[in-house]
């Protein structure tokens, strides 16, 4: 599990939006290549990456090694 926090609000979906875009930048991906997958009123939520698994899982690893 990543937590991550934003500072849109949660309201017409535009903190489920900047949180994608927020996903994109950290994973080093376009942001048509992040998907919310479950969770939309939630504050748990699930996001599909379209990316290489090694690429995300590499990228992943780098950020919880960092303490980020």
């Amino acid at each position: 599990m990543l937590k991550v926090a934003v500072a849109a609000p949660p309201e017409d979906g535009r903190a489920n939006e900047e949180l994608a875009r927020t996903l994109a930048q950290i994973l080093g991906v376009r942001a048509s290549a992040v998907h919310l997958v479950s969770g939309v009123r939630s504050r748990a939520k699930r996001f599909r990456i379209d990316a290489a698994p090694a690429t995300v899982e590499a990228r992943l690893a780098q950020i919880l090694a960092q303490g980020a």
